[in-house]
């Protein structure tokens, strides 16, 4: 098997990205129930939990998605 796996199922990336968050901010044990419930295959979760390091960079959608990037500020913000 590939070390990076293409992606090919946005679903299943948004769900490894914000489980590695959880991961970050959390434990491995909270980060594999949500990535379980989203229906994220086994063997990417024991991947991505013993080396999210290896893991794709998220998108730019992802990224704000996640709130790792902040929005520009907007009219409202002024």
């Amino acid at each position: 098997m590939r070390e990076r796996q293409q992606r090919s199922d946005e679903a299943t990336a948004n769900a490894v990205a914000r489980g590695i968050n959880i991961l970050s901010v959390r434990d491995g044990s909270v980060a594999r129930h949500y990535m379980e419930c989203r229906g994220v295959p086994n063997d990417v979760i024991v991947r991505v939990l013993d080396a999210p390091h290896l893991r794709r960079a998220p998108s730019p959608a992802q990224l704000v998605s996640e709130a790792i990037v902040p929005l520009p500020p907007g009219p409202a913000d002024d």
